[in-house]
């Protein structure tokens, strides 16, 4: 189920308290007039909210085209501080004595991805795809994130699955140097078959075996211990990247920036996300100045493909880059709390191998030369950005999730494990 709450009022995006509440049709009525389509039925599935920067709303929708029958579509709307989006279909109109842009556009026509279009066909991905695949194919988006990547598994008539990205085309070329950089150095990346900077995507092979998410799910022990992934990081850190690869934020400032948006949509938790961004202030200070070596950037549970207690495949290693070399040993944990707190089935036993990580990275840590403590603090910032999720997908009950994530934050930069040990 979805909430219906708008957005809060923001002086920089006047428009975004329009954009996921009731008066969100309007906005989309008027776009689809413009080109000849009627909205029958529209709902936010998903926000991507920043305060004072930009916002971006899917919504899953309803169409009627010139009369017909109504079809099923996929919209979106966005506004920036800088303006609209370019290459999307403006809507400008004023409320308050202040002017709203927005700009709109129907998946899969993203004005940042377009190679996406081709890719969601078949009959035009079989024919960029080439010798790769043996036709007919069939498609399947498995991620749409508007404007940034989308994902698409393509299995041919042999059965044979590759998986094609879409990104922005600026950044293929990184992205290919990255896997292949990451392959010389031993470490299990998918192999990059083919790449198209013009149109912006890749296709890559596919990894065979279970994602560690999926054996959780499962409840299929044993899963990874610490020494793996303390190997697999080391492989990391003394990879080379391209000098010119930017930075990875730090997961302590990405926290600052998720804390201040949580507080204008829960802002009766001001005082509790007032004291975790004082404490994750300085935390950040102290990421910048430890940042250096390479690291994955996003390392959890679904990037990984296991076979028992082996890492045999790392997935989107599109943002590998140098970054605070406790950002991904927080990153697994904090992820596996959030499992620990929202899967009331599995959560004790995911809690339990949490517990385990953690005693194993605070060895990793002391052997880096780092102070334990701040692995919590890193931990905690993780869990607040993954706190913003419940609202990102619009579920029923995300303020009550939140609050709970939130509290799990707080606890950990106390120092400890769901059971309040520590090391």
């Amino acid at each position: 189920m979805l909430i219906t709450g708008p957005l809060p009022d923001d002086d920089v995006l006047p428009a975004a308290a329009h954009l996921a509440g009731p008066r969100s049709d309007a906005l989309l009525r008027t776009a689809l007039a413009a080109v000849g389509g009627e909205l029958r039925t529209s709902r936010p599935s998903h926000v991507q909210y920043r305060p004072g920067s930009d916002v971006v709303v899917r919504f899953d929708a309803t169409v009627s085209w010139h009369g017909a029958a109504p079809v099923t579509e996929t919209l979106v709307a966005a506004t920036t501080g800088r303006g609209i989006p370019p290459g999307t279909l403006p809507v400008v109109a004023e409320a308050d004595d202040r002017e709203l842009e927005v700009g709109v556009w129907r998946w899969p026509f993203d004005p940042h991805l377009v190679g996406l279009g081709a890719m969601v066909t078949p009959s035009s991905a079989e024919r960029r795809l080439g010798s790769w695949v043996r036709g007919p194919v069939e498609l399947e988006v498995v991620a749409y994130r508007p404007t940034e990547r989308a994902v698409i598994r393509v299995t041919d008539a042999r059965g044979s699955i590759r998986y094609v990205k879409v990104l922005p085309p600026a950044s293929i070329a990184a992205v290919v140097d990255r896997h292949e950089r990451l392959r010389e150095a031993g470490i299990p990346v998918p192999v990059i078959l083919a790449a198209d900077e013009d149109e912006g995507w890749l296709v890559m092979e596919e990894l065979a075996g279970d994602t560690l998410r999926l054996r959780l799910k499962e409840q299929r022990p044993p899963w990874p211990p610490g020494p793996v992934f303390d190997q697999l990081l080391s492989s990391l850190r003394s990879t080379v990247v391209d000098p010119t690869t930017p930075r990875v934020r730090p997961r302590t400032l990405d926290g600052i920036g998720h804390a201040a948006m949580l507080e204008t949509v829960l802002p009766d938790q001001a005082p509790r996300l007032g004291r975790l961004r004082a404490a994750l202030g300085p935390a950040a200070e102290r990421a910048a100045e430890r940042s250096g070596p390479t690291v994955h950037g996003d390392l959890y549970e679904a990037q990984l493909i296991v076979d028992e207690q082996r890492v045999i495949g790392l997935l989107d290693v599109d943002d590998v880059g140098p970054g605070d070399p406790l950002d991904d040993l927080a990153t697994v944990l904090g992820h596996l709390r959030y499992r620990e707190i929202t899967d009331r089935s599995r959560g004790r036993s995911i809690g339990g191998y949490a517990d385990a990580l953690r005693r194993d990275f605070l060895d990793v840590v002391d052997r880096l030369g780092l102070d334990p403590a701040e692995l919590d603090v890193v931990t905690a910032a993780v869990l607040v950005g993954l706190a913003t999720g419940p609202f990102r997908v619009q579920h029923r009950g995300w303020k009550h999730e939140a609050r709970r994530l939130l509290t799990r934050a707080e606890r950990t930069i106390g120092g400890g494990a769901a059971n309040g040990t520590t090391r």
